[in-house]
């Protein structure tokens, strides 16, 4: 599996850490993509939506935030996606993460939400590769 492009997070503003734990990690942030954005103009004309890939790159995010120094989680796999509701450009996301170890990589419990409620569920697995340190994390320079 290739890596995600985390564009989400990269148009994203007010992006924040809100925790940070041994075994989970939550982000929160203001989606900016604008309704003239390639990635939402098909989805859908009219009612504008955030394509579904958006959510997994909110939930990836956080287990970037988490993952130890020296590794770099890199997707290996989508067991579950469920979507409740949409997400609207300009909508406030919280994404968080559960890490749990699984040999020599990770599966993650991940949740998306705004303002309205629960608006995604995921499990994904992980596998840790070497890296710089702080690449992945935000204020990294």
């Amino acid at each position: 599996m290739t890596a995600i492009s985390n564009r989400a997070v990269a148009n994203a503003t007010d992006l924040e850490v809100i925790r940070l734990g041994a075994d989970s990690a939550a982000v929160a942030f203001s989606v900016a993509a604008a309704s003239a954005d390639p990635a939402v103009a098909g989805h859908y004309p009219g009612f504008p939506v955030l394509p579904g890939l958006f959510l997994v790159e909110a939930v990836d995010h956080a287990v970037r935030q988490w993952a130890p120094p020296g590794r770099i989680p890199e997707l290996a796999g989508m067991d579950r996606c469920r979507f409740h509701q949409p997400v609207h450009p300009g909508d406030r996301v919280f994404a968080e993460a559960a890490v749990s170890r699984d040999g020599d990589g990770l599966v993650v419990r991940g949740s998306v939400a705004t303002n309205r409620g629960r608006a995604a569920d995921l499990r994904l697995r992980y596998r840790l590769v070497d890296g710089p340190p702080a690449a992945t994390h935000i204020g990294a320079e």
